[in-house]
């Protein structure tokens, strides 16, 4: 997820450059936009330019606001994935007083001694690698989430605390789930054939999309009769 953050936000700033330099390598439909729109000044060009950097901007903070404490606690949430060559120094517990881990110290040593266990997350993170060359190179989409939590369930309870952070760990941060489902169902709404939706139209298709909303068609439909009789 770390590298993940670290990518999409070096895209972003890519994308602010691009359009500073006006290649729109990214924004091919901009470029396009500008060049057939009546615009006929070049102050009104610049502005288009000037209000989608600003745009890219406020993503670029907006987006660096909201991963804050995710990367305060990049090193801990490395322990997912490399338990086995975590150092107990470089964890912040400060989200995890309510764990009771007292013995963690203890645990991790007695891990990290240990071959079989050690080789358990090598091992998975070998068949993670494997998952991940098959989206790249053949769009096969694997849940790699089942295989690491397979892995910390199969520890013995001796490393309950290191399970347990392990599965604190996701629960910090929030799910931006809603977000994007949001995000999607704007794009199939609003797409390039139905652009000229309104916003209060547009509005209106969203909430009747993604909440429990369920309107009274007959009474609506009764409603229009009667206005239309008046």
């Amino acid at each position: 997820m770390i590298d993940l953050i670290r990518a999409f936000e070096a895209k972003l700033q890519v994308f602010r450059n691009d359009i500073i330099a006006k290649n729109y390598k990214y924004f091919p439909y901009l470029k396009k936009y500008i060049n057939e729109s009546d615009i006929h000044e070049t102050t009104n060009a610049e502005n288009i330019t000037e209000e989608f950097i600003s745009v890219i901007d406020s993503s670029i903070k907006e987006f660096s606001t909201r991963f804050s404490q995710f990367k305060e606690l990049s090193e801990t949430v490395k322990f997912i994935m490399y338990p086995d060559v975590t150092t107990f120094h470089t964890l912040n517990f400060s989200q995890f007083d309510w764990l009771e881990i007292e013995d963690f110290e203890m645990q991790l040593i007695d891990f990290q001694s240990s071959s079989i266990w050690i080789q358990k997350f090598i091992d998975m993170r070998k068949e993670l690698e494997l998952i991940e060359t098959e989206r790249l190179t053949s769009n096969i989409s694997k849940d790699a989430n089942n295989k690491i939590l397979e892995t910390w369930n199969a520890l013995p309870e001796t490393f309950n605390c290191l399970k347990k952070l392990a599965h604190a760990i996701p629960t910090v941060f929030s799910s931006t789930y809603a977000c994007e489902s949001l995000f999607s169902e704007m794009n199939n709404i609003k797409d390039s054939v139905r652009n000229r939706l309104t916003d209060e139209s547009s509005s209106a298709c969203i909430l009747l999309k993604v909440t429990s909303y369920n309107p009274n068609i007959s009474q609506l439909s009764s409603n229009l009769q009667q206005q239309k009789s008046h």
